[in-house]
């Protein structure tokens, strides 16, 4: 029955997809069309899929019977909780619409060669330097001067002369005399004795006969040099400048700029996303027995699950709330049943089942 409803699912699809592609017309190329029939065709193609999960998920998805179906004598099994279903499917989506780009296309330009005036002509004032020349002139080198001659010179003779060296002065001394006084401090009698002034003899020279000069003219000194002196003095002249030219290159627009719209087409992209199939139920799964839970296969289990990053602790043979917790961990990631250490939990761990 689900065979014949899958496959009548898929026709379906398919011959859906072949209707609604569209047909050509004048704006579209047939390449354009061809990549729109293909992509409708994956899609309808990843619709029916969906359609055949969702199917088969409702099927597995009816009432759980009381019974393990299929059981086998001394298994064990156990309702586990089934995780829901997704499938991965891929659409396109249109990232940027397509618009219009203004290009700016340039002018277009050649190069000439042209005479330009670099300046222009003039008049302008030279300077003429002055010019000089070479003349012979009687320079007075020394002027006329008056200078004394002597004739004769002084004569000195030696005089001697007496200078007072120190002069008379009156003291108290003690004795007896014509003016007395009695000492105040010792007592003593003293009176007043004259002494006389000193004299010394001295030599020195004194002008006999002075010395005797005469008035001697000397004339000037003169030479004769040559001096340089200007002939013409500094003076302008007016001297008319030529215009310059040179040839240059210059660019002449040929064609002027203008502006070019160019259609941008649209841009697409692929994406993927998970989509729903089936909600989470309840299901009949094989359970390791408390008979086969041995502490050696209980660290092979501990083992496995730390070897592949989900810390299930020591491997002490033990299971315990951390490695309860791991294992829960492994059968989320894989899409296995949860709830217990089943068969198929042993089976993906590569753990020897009893």
């Amino acid at each position: 029955m689900i065979r014949s409803a899958t496959l009548a699912v898929l026709i379906a699809a398919v011959c859906s997809a072949c209707v609604m592609a569209p047909n050509y017309r004048g704006g579209r190329t047939p390449v354009e069309q061809g990549g729109q029939r293909v992509a409708s065709l994956e899609t309808a193609l990843a619709d029916a899929l969906i359609q055949i999960e969702k199917l088969k998920a409702r099927d597995g998805g009816s009432a759980l019977s009381a019974m393990p179906p299929d059981a086998q004598t001394g298994a064990c099994y156990a309702r586990m909780l089934l995780p829901p279903k997704f499938i991965d499917r891929e659409a396109t989506r249109v990232v940027k619409e397509s618009s219009e780009k203004l290009e700016m296309q340039p002018a277009k330009t050649e190069w000439r060669e042209e005479k330009v005036v670099v300046s222009e002509a003039y008049t302008q004032l030279k300077v003429v330097p002055a010019t000089y020349k070479w003349v012979e002139e009687k320079t007075q080198v020394l002027p006329a001067r008056v200078r004394q001659e002597l004739v004769s010179e002084a004569e000195y003779e030696t005089v001697t002369e007496k200078i007072l060296s120190k002069p008379a002065e009156s003291v108290w001394r003690p004795g007896r005399g014509a003016v007395e006084k009695i000492d105040e401090d010792s007592g003593e009698i003293l009176n007043l004795v004259e002494v006389p002034a000193k004299y010394r003899r001295v030599e020195r020279q004194v002008l006999k006969r002075p010395a005797v000069y005469r008035r001697v003219v000397e004339p000037a000194v003169f030479e004769t040099v040559k001096k340089r002196v200007i002939d013409k003095p500094e003076h302008t002249v007016e001297v008319k400048v030529p215009a310059t030219t040179k040839t240059v290159r210059v660019q002449h627009v040929v064609e002027p700029a203008k502006v070019k719209r160019i259609k941008v087409p649209a841009v697409y992209e692929r994406y993927s996303y998970r989509e729903k199939i089936a909600d989470e139920t309840l299901v009949w799964r094989q359970i390791l027995c408390k008979r086969d839970a041995s502490e050696a296969r209980i660290r092979n289990v501990q083992r496995a699950l730390n070897e592949r990053g989900f810390d299930a602790g020591y491997a002490d043979g033990i299971l315990g709330k951390r490695t309860r917790t791991a294992i829960h961990s492994f059968q989320q990631e894989k899409g296995l049943a949860t709830g217990r250490l089943s068969v198929e939990t042993l089976d993906a761990l590569d753990v020897a089942a009893p």
